[in-house]
Parts: C-alpha cells; sequence; structure tokens
C-alpha cells in the first residue's frame, strides 16, 4: 500500500477521497460493517463504519450522523462517494461495493445477531442501488481492521487475531 495521509473513520462516520496516496482505514470491526464503495473511472473511494441495521425505534439518536445505521449509511455513502467524483446528481452507476465485518462478537447464539442483520441490511441496499456487491469478507467471530489504498483501490482486511490478512 502506498504510505500517504492516513484518513481514519471511526464508528458511525464516512469519509471519501480521490486523492492518490490517501489510506481510509477503520479499526476493530465486531458486529459492526464497513461498506466500501469504489468509482474506478474517478478513482475515487468511500468507507462507512456501520453500527446497527436500522435507524427505526431508536430512541435519543437523531443526534447521529447517518453514517451509525445501514438504511441512512449506504444513501450517504453514495451520495457523498459520486459527489467526491464530480458526478453530482447521479446515481450508483460506476459503484463497486466491498462489505467487511459482521462478527457474532459475544454471543455464538445470541437472539439479536446483530453482525448478520447488518450484513443483510447493507445487501438489501446495495440491490435496491443496484450495486454489485464485487468482494467481502464477513462473518465469523473476529474483529477486523479495514484499509483502503485509494489510488490502487486495493482493501486490506486484517483480522484482530493476527491470523489472517485478506486482500479484496
Amino acid at each position: 500500500m502506498t504510505v500517504g495521509n492516513l484518513l481514519v473513520i471511526g464508528i458511525g462516520e464516512l469519509q471519501a477521497s480521490k486523492t492518490p496516496g490517501d489510506l481510509l482505514r477503520t479499526y476493530a470491526l465486531g458486529s459492526c460493517v464497513a461498506l466500501i464503495l469504489q468509482h474506478p473511472y474517478s478513482g475515487t473511494a468511500g468507507l462507512v463504519h456501520i453500527l446497527l441495521p436500522d435507524s427505526v425505534n431508536q430512541p435519543g439518536d437523531s443526534q447521529k450522523g447517518p453514517g451509525h445505521y445501514a438504511d441512512t449509511a449506504v444513501p450517504a455513502l453514495i451520495k457523498t462517494v459520486l459527489g467526491t467524483a464530480g458526478l453530482y446528481g447521479q446515481t450508483g452507476s460506476g459503484l463497486l461495493a466491498k462489505l467487511v465485518g459482521g462478527a457474532s462478537m459475544w454471543i455464538r447464539h445470541s437472539l439479536f445477531h446483530v453482525g448478520e442483520r447488518n450484513i443483510a441490511a447493507v445487501e438489501r441496499l446495495l440491490q435496491k442501488h443496484k450495486i454489485p456487491l464485487v468482494a467481502r469478507d464477513t462473518g465469523g467471530s473476529v474483529s477486523r481492521t479495514v484499509t483502503v489504498d485509494v489510488a490502487s483501490g486495493k482493501v486490506v482486511v486484517k483480522w484482530g487475531n493476527g491470523q489472517k490478512e485478506v486482500y479484496l
């Protein structure tokens, strides 16, 4: 990966760039998911760290930005990536998606299945916006750190247990 400007994306945050040398990174994805959208023709990439599948019935969370919930994060990231690419008013055309995370971290047979629900919500929204999901590293029971090299489009996923590194 190119060593350049490291842009760290926290929980519920999103960022896009088309600056060669920029690296987008998010840490400690457990049941959370990272959605990466890339527009290869313009060299633009964006990443959002999604906490929960939907914003409905989340009392007191009106102050949180759109990145916290899949139902608001996916459209916000699409708009941000297309805007950064200079494609205002366009649809999801030309975007490619990669998805990471959604682990079952605490209780293997939890009734809540937050990781699985996060994955399903993002998949549904990508289908709705007609954006192909071209690569993924999801599920399991380990946390992940994700780094996106904006210039090359390469995505590196490092597992929290140090046993695996995946290139998407």
